[in-house]
Formats: C-alpha cells, structure tokens, sequence
C-alpha cells in the first residue's frame, strides 16, 4: 500500500510552520494475510501544503486516522553535501475520526462554489 492516493494513515504529530504549511509524521500499515499482525508500510515526515490542507492539518491530533487525497513525492539532491532528500507532500486529506471539528477540502469548496448569492451583499 505505501504512501500513495486514498490510503489511510495515522497521525503522531503535527507541527504549524505558516499559514501554508504544516509538518506531520504519520504512518501507514498493512495487514499481512499470512501472520494477521499489521506491518508499518511507510512510516515518516510529511508536509501538508496549501492553506486549507495546512489549516486542517493544524487541528489534527496523535492517533487521528486520515485518508490521504493529493500528493507528491520529490527528490532534490545536495551536491555539496552528497544527500538526496525526499519529500511526501499532501495537498488534500479527509479525516475518519467520527468527532473531529477538521474541514475538508470538499466541504469548502461545495461551501465556496454553490452559487448562492446570500443577503450579505454590501450593495
């Protein structure tokens, strides 16, 4: 499974860096058919980019269960240094905790894109 589209991952921290970013560790598991126990798939630090991910990643606590949405993987290498760094992006999520006050993104943009005018039109 791995990190990749639509898989679900637990949250062990989160850390506000800007309006537009969000640092977090989470990992994802598997089941192995074989044993029953769950083996750690992927496991590492993640950035939750653009300000509704980074918002609703802020409001995540430890243990939380997410499905990933948009994502990315990039390598750049230091030459100087002799080091490739990889970095796991996620543009969207969706929570699958029952009791958690955290927006997606879907439920912004339905509110944003509806097309009602409303009565708090300053004309």
């Amino acid at each position: 499974m791995g990190f990749r589209k639509e898989a679900y991952a637990t949250v062990w921290e989160i850390e506000p860096i800007s309006d537009t970013r969000t640092k977090g560790r989470i990992s994802i598991s598997k089941k192995n058919r074989s044993t029953g126990e769950y083996e750690t798939d992927f496991n590492g630090y993640v950035s939750f980019i653009g300000t509704v991910a980074a918002k609703n990643a802020s409001q995540l606590k430890e243990r939380d269960r997410i499905k990933l949405g948009d994502i990315d993987v990039s390598n750049k290498y230091d030459a100087e240094k002799k080091v490739t760094y990889t970095n796991f992006k996620i543009f969207s999520f969706e929570t699958q905790n029952a009791n958690s006050a955290v927006d997606t993104e879907e439920s912004v943009n339905i509110a944003i894109d509806s097309g009602e005018l409303g009565d708090e039109l300053p004309f």
